[in-house]
């Protein structure tokens, strides 16, 4: 049978990245240059306008660290291509790790790259990761006004359920994440504790000292704390 890495690392998702890729950069190219002349149309000055440019490319190289960490981590289960094209476009580290594992799971793996880990279950992977990304843009662009009018109906009448839908919705994410190491234990567990502990005192220090600057750091440290914490339990015991 051949390995699904050879068909995830084939010629084709390369120069399929390669197009997407150069579509986003384009896409930005147009967008920073409507906005220059928006600007001048505004009557901004040019070095107040290359100083936000500037800016926002400095802000935007921290919170990039958590995908680049998330490209790495996926790229010995997915190949390059896809984790490189779906970083690229997508961006969301959570649902990229939850979707494909959703695939495996539908196709009686437990693990992503585990045993069994075959090109069928592969494609599953990315079908889900696909499709599923696929209807929530489709949902916004079809009924964002209607779900913007229910929301804003909710929310007036009791404001303390804008952040009670928020943090609900949060908390559903992750305890779908949570439960799988939760329950198989092992490594998976001890990934998430370490996590978990690290982005808790990160939490303590940032409220304690204020340290707003430290929030754009604290996932991409507490993803490579967890990491560190595997690999050095695995050197010492094996």
């Amino acid at each position: 049978m051949i390995d699904y890495l050879s068909i995830a690392n084939g010629s084709l998702f390369y120069i399929c990245g390669i197009i997407i890729t150069l579509l986003v950069i384009l896409q930005a190219f147009l967008f920073i240059r409507i906005s220059f002349r928006e600007g001048q149309r505004c009557g901004l000055a040019k070095e107040q306008m290359f100083k936000a440019l500037r800016v926002g490319v400095v802000t935007s190289i921290i919170p990039s660290i958590s995908a680049v960490v998330a490209l790495i981590a996926m790229v010995p289960v997915l190949g390059i291509p896809i984790p490189w094209i779906r970083q690229s476009i997508m961006g969301s580290t959570p649902y990229e790790f939850l979707a494909a594992g959703i695939g495996a799971n539908s196709m009686g793996v437990h693990n992503l790259g585990g045993q069994g880990y075959t090109a069928p279950v592969f494609a599953s992977s990315i079908w889900i990761m696909t499709l599923g990304s696929f209807w929530a843009v489709a949902i916004i662009v079809f009924f964002l006004r209607m779900l913007q009018g229910k929301y804003s109906k909710i929310t007036g009448i009791d404001s303390k359920w804008k952040n009670t839908m928020i943090n609900a919705a949060f908390l559903g994410v992750f305890s779908i994440f949570i439960a799988g190491p939760i329950t198989t234990g092992g490594l998976s567990l001890l990934a998430l504790i370490a996590g978990g502990v690290i982005m808790m005192i990160l939490a303590f220090l940032i409220i304690k000292f204020k340290l707003d600057w430290l929030k754009e750091f604290a996932l991409t440290l507490s993803m490579i704390g967890a990491m560190a914490c595997v690999v050095m339990v695995t050197q010492i015991f094996g």
